[in-house]
């Protein structure tokens, strides 16, 4: 396995790792790559050729980061991948005060607890545009 802080992903690799956990972004592959391409931090996991770990960031450079898209492939899912990403992001957002997860699933509050985040009290408002 070897990791990657690359932001240029080809459509098909990035659709082939959201197709095999099955989000729904997976539908919008260039989107995906216009995304990437734009976030501020990416760190990638590749086995070979294949990506196979995904991880970005969307931050001001000091004050406030949001984490965004942590995607394992299903079939590489349970090897210690997906903190391998969360290390190596959390190592380039260090100097940053603020940084902030809304994972989908609140069942994966553990995960992100091992690495420092709280949940504190407020709510999470979220609007899709097609």
């Amino acid at each position: 396995m070897e990791i990657k802080k690359i932001k240029s992903f080809s459509a098909d690799d990035l659709q082939k790792l959201f197709s095999s956990v099955k989000w729904k972004s997976a539908a919008y592959p260039e989107k995906l790559v216009s995304a990437f391409e734009n976030a501020s931090h990416v760190v990638s996991v590749w086995e070979g050729t294949s990506l196979i770990g995904i991880i970005r960031s969307m931050d001001d450079g000091c004050w406030s980061a949001n984490l965004d898209c942590l995607v394992v492939h299903k079939d590489f899912q349970g090897k210690g991948i997906a903190s391998k990403l969360m290390t190596e992001l959390l190592e380039d957002l260090k100097n940053i005060t603020y940084i902030n997860v809304c994972p989908d699933d609140k069942e994966i509050g553990q995960f992100y607890s091992k690495f420092g985040f709280k949940i504190i009290d407020g709510y999470y408002l979220q609007k899709i545009n097609p």
